[in-house]
This record gives C-alpha cells, sequence and structure tokens, in this order.
C-alpha cells in the first residue's frame, strides 16, 4: 500500500500553460480583463482541456506521479475580485467537480478513511478547504454546513484581514473571535469541518484553540521565532496548537522565510520542520507548501495584476509579496520529491518521513472528526 503524501496546495492542479490556455489568457488580457479575471478564466479553460483531450490528462497525471504527492488540500475560491468572495468559493467548487468528472484518478476526499482508500488505490485525492469561512458564509452560520455537504472538509476562519469571525495575521488589531466567531468554531466542530487558524491573528488564533472542542491546524505556516513575518506563529501559538493535539503544516514560500527574497534558501524549509518539531512534537507536524498563485508556473504577464490581487487580500510592501519564482530546487511542482530527499538529509528515519509526509495529517484528521 502505498503511504499518504499530503500537501496543502492551494490550486490542487499545476496550472499547466498549454498553447490553448495561454491563448484563453491572451484573450481575456487583450479584452481589458485583470490578471485576477485571466487566471480565473484560465482554470476553466483547464477543466475544459481535461474533460476533452485524454493527452492532457495523462500530462497531469505524470507532474503528480514526479512529484510524488497523493493528497492534496485545494482552496475554493476565485481570483476576480469583481463579485463576492462566497460567489467565489462556489465557482470554484463547479470547476473542481468537472475535474473530478474529468479525471478518473482525481477523487473528492470527504473523510480521513476515504482518504487512505484513495491513496491505497493509487489515485490523488482532494480534501477542499476555503481559505476564508467567514467570507465564504457571510455571517450566516448555516453557511457552514452548506459548505460542508458540498464537499469542504477545511475552514480557515480567517484570511490576512478582520472578517465577521475573527481577526486576521496582517490586521492592525486583533481582538480574537466575536460571538459570530464562536458560533462559527461550534458549528464547525458540529459538522466535523476541521478548524484551521493559518492566517488568523495570534488572539484569534488563541481564542480558537481555546473555544474549539476539536483539535485545530495551521494547515500551512512557519515559525515566527525563526523568521519574523507576521504569517508566521508565535511560541505561545505552537504551544496551544500542541496542547489540543492540532497539527501544523509547514510551507516552502521563500518571500515569507526570508525578508530578502533573493539570500532565502530551500534549507530554511526544513529548519522551520525542525523547530516546529522540537515544540509540538514529531506526530503533529507536516507539509503545507503553500505552493500555487505566486510560484514560477503563472505567466509573466500576469504578475503585475497578481501583484495588485495580493495587495487587495491584505498584504503590504513589507510582507515582501514577489510572483513567479521558485524556491532552491523547488522550482515547479513536480518538484515536490525533494522534500523527502532534505527531510532524509535532516536525519529523519523512515517512519518519521512516513508521518511527516502525510500520515500525521491523516491521523490529525482522524482524531478531528471523531
Amino acid at each position: 500500500m502505498p503511504d499518504p503524501a499530503f500537501d496543502f496546495f492551494p490550486r490542487g492542479t499545476e496550472l499547466i500553460v498549454t498553447d490553448r490556455i495561454e491563448r484563453r489568457m491572451r484573450a481575456e488580457l487583450d479584452a481589458g480583463a485583470d490578471a485576477s479575471v485571466a487566471y480565473d478564466a484560465m482554470e476553466t479553460e483547464q477543466v475544459r482541456q481535461l474533460r476533452e483531450e485524454p493527452a492532457f490528462r495523462n500530462r497531469l497525471r505524470e507532474a503528480y506521479l514526479e512529484a510524488g504527492v497523493n493528497l492534496v488540500s485545494p482552496t475554493m475560491m476565485g481570483f476576480d475580485r469583481s463579485g463576492s468572495y462566497a460567489e467565489g468559493v462556489w465557482d470554484d467548487l463547479s470547476r473542481w467537480l468537472g475535474r473530478f468528472e474529468a479525471v478518473p484518478w482525481l477523487r473528492k476526499a470527504t473523510s480521513p478513511a476515504e482518504a487512505r482508500e484513495i491513496v491505497s488505490d493509487g489515485d490523488v485525492g482532494a480534501v477542499l478547504n476555503t481559505q476564508n469561512i467567514g467570507a465564504a458564509i457571510d455571517g450566516d452560520p448555516d453557511g457552514v454546513e452548506q459548505l460542508y455537504n458540498a464537499g469542504i472538509r477545511v475552514g480557515q476562519l480567517t484570511y490576512n484581514s478582520q472578517n465577521l469571525v475573527g481577526h486576521g495575521c496582517t490586521d492592525r488589531v486583533d481582538a480574537g473571535l466575536s460571538n459570530h466567531g464562536v458560533e462559527v468554531v461550534e458549528r464547525m466542530n458540529e459538522v466535523g469541518m476541521v478548524v484551521d487558524c493559518s492566517h488568523c491573528g495570534r488572539e484569534t488564533t488563541l481564542d480558537a484553540a481555546a473555544t474549539s472542542e476539536d483539535p485545530i491546524a495551521y494547515t500551512h505556516t512557519f515559525s515566527k521565532t525563526l523568521s519574523d513575518h507576521d504569517r508566521g506563529k508565535s511560541d505561545e501559538e505552537l504551544t496551544a496548537l500542541r496542547e489540543a493535539n492540532g497539527y501544523v503544516g509547514v510551507l516552502a514560500v521563500p518571500f515569507f522565510l526570508e525578508p530578502e527574497e533573493e539570500s532565502a534558501e530551500f534549507s530554511q524549509v526544513f529548519d522551520h520542520i525542525d523547530y516546529i518539531v522540537e515544540h509540538v512534537g514529531i506526530d503533529r507536524v507536516g507539509i503545507g507548501t503553500d505552493w500555487g498563485s505566486w510560484t514560477s508556473e503563472i505567466p509573466e504577464e500576469l504578475y503585475e495584476g497578481f501583484m495588485r490581487t495580493f495587495k487587495s487580500l491584505g498584504f503590504r510592501e513589507e510582507h515582501g509579496i514577489t510572483i513567479g519564482r521558485g524556491f532552491g530546487p523547488m522550482q515547479s511542482y513536480s518538484d515536490w520529491s525533494a522534500i523527502p530527499k532534505r527531510l532524509e538529509r535532516r536525519g529523519y528515519d523512515a517512519e518519521e518521513r512516513r508521518k511527516l509526509l502525510g500520515e500525521n495529517f491523516l491521523a490529525f484528521w482522524e482524531r478531528a472528526v471523531a
């Protein structure tokens, strides 16, 4: 039976830019669309191409096989900001339903048992998430169950900015969860949706850890002690997660880990893994590269527009966002296999690597929904 290899990979499928997808992008840009609109159109075109062209499906399969990943957590959201965040979530859900129908080996994983079955079958499972549940439900706690019924199993309480649930990590203030936020966490516990605080501010994170009856997750983050960036988690937040018996996925984003991105080293990812293992234990750490819309797969024509999109999402100049660069030996998602190799070089034995690369996430998910 294959071992699980899990990653928080927001886009979930590599956006392989074929001639067909590039033509769609250029048509949108030539018509005056912003980069975010063009990107959503490219994702829609990818679904169509997957449906219509077996060779393209095979190309995507080869990318996953080369990477060695068999479980991903893609984010349901649209980049187009002309509508609401909730509209973008449902639009993206429709694209993913199209992918599942078009690609037999790409399957929705709605429970830990289902995820293990998918891995055992040699397929790729998608654990759907949303990175801003406060915006996705737009003030209606019943929206939690609606999202769950649509297949979303991980809900990040906030993105960078404040919403009706709580405060994000780039806000100037943080007062913790609102009364509405407490109700949302309780509803997530009730239906069995994982509470994710990756982008939450410190007080909101600590409040969520204390409020949730189930273990919480930071699916894609790093140590703020090692890299002083708003997206990192303090030692106090790591302690709260350890006490909650939760899960931390360590990301591989150079401009988060190193303010001077040009000098960022791939080894820093593993410095953070070592540090977080030391603070929360080897059984609570995994991989959450956060690979996606900032990486080298993005066509250069979209860079400037994507920078505007990231700024609209709460990132500021000091957060160092750059578009279109890989990270050391990880220049495309197919290079994910560099991670287990580095873990071995760091001295993690075979069982520890198995845990870090996927088993810890599944074990966490099992105890979070028990």
